[in-house]
């Protein structure tokens, strides 16, 4: 991956140099002209930059072809001002002969080199995203880690007989609390939430954040009744008047849905997917 991000650098590189060069060409091209041929000179230039400004955009096809018509064009002219009437064709006329083209050349290089980085750094995201398994927000194992410690937990608790649920907590009125809230409140509400569940629940029960809405769900190796527990113990953690102090006025209330449901063998099977929608299901009931 270094190596390739180093030629994508080079192209880059290279190709600016070289644009840079071209352009430099054009102008003191036109500088120099004399003033009877300064008006196609002019005409030229600009159309150089039309193609190369193509070319920026990464319509190479419309760049090359527009710059063959002027190279064509051009050349044609000057052929039969030289065959019509004897005009001799000054030494300026073919730089514009082969700049047009030789300035798209660099600037797909250049262009080519960059979109090669853009690539690179996707693939590199993608990579990341991949790998990551915990919320930045919350510092929490996210969705996906969640996904895959249930599925080793929903074993550990088959082989040694043990029960096994999952609680989902949700913010009532989300949408609302993220209008009325300035963003860094909005965070340090979500936050403030994270660390209030994770400190009430045991120690063995593990917490994930599951979206960037405050959004949490907890594996308890516990039975129903053990899930009743744990919600009753929240509720009046999360209702407390300083429990989110410093962050919603008086006036703000922060309440949550929970829901909780034991595993079932029987009813979900390895669909771990499946027993989280159904724990999510329930919260309509929760209000």
């Amino acid at each position: 991956m270094t190596n390739h991000k180093s030629y994508g650098y080079l192209f880059q590189d290279i190709g600016l140099v070289l644009l840079l060069a071209s352009l430099f060409t054009g102008a003191m091209t036109v500088s120099y002209t004399p003033k009877a041929l300064l008006f196609e000179a002019v005409i030229m230039l600009l159309a150089t930059f039309a193609a190369l400004l193509f070319a920026g955009f990464k319509l190479f096809y419309l760049s090359i072809i527009l710059a063959g018509l002027e190279v064509t064009i051009y050349t044609a002219y000057r052929l039969y001002l030289f065959l019509s009437y004897d005009t001799e064709i000054p030494a300026q006329s073919f730089v514009w002969i082969f700049l047009p083209i030789v300035s798209v050349a660099v600037m797909y290089l250049f262009v080519s080199g960059n979109r090669r980085l853009e690539l690179e750094n996707d693939i590199l995201r993608e990579q990341v995203e991949e790998l990551v398994m915990v919320n930045p927000l919350t510092k929490l194992y996210n969705l996906r880690s969640l996904y895959y410690d249930l599925f080793i937990q929903v074993s550990y608790a088959e082989r040694n007989k043990l029960p096994l649920s999952l609680m989902v907590i949700v913010l009532k009125y989300e949408a609302e609390l993220a209008s009325i809230l300035s963003r860094q409140n909005y965070e340090k509400m979500i936050q403030r939430l994270a660390q209030i569940v994770s400190d009430t629940v045991r120690v063995e029960d593990k917490t994930y954040s599951t979206d960037n809405k405050g959004s949490l769900a907890i594996i308890m190796t516990c039975d129903k009744e053990g899930s009743n527990i744990a919600i009753n113990r929240l509720r009046s953690r999360i209702s407390e008047p300083d429990a989110f102090l410093g962050i919603a006025e008086n006036a703000i209330k922060i309440e949550v849905k929970i829901a909780s449901m034991e595993y079932n063998k029987e009813e979900f099977g390895d669909n771990m997917m499946s027993f989280k929608q159904r724990v999510e299901n329930e919260l309509q009931y929760d209000v």
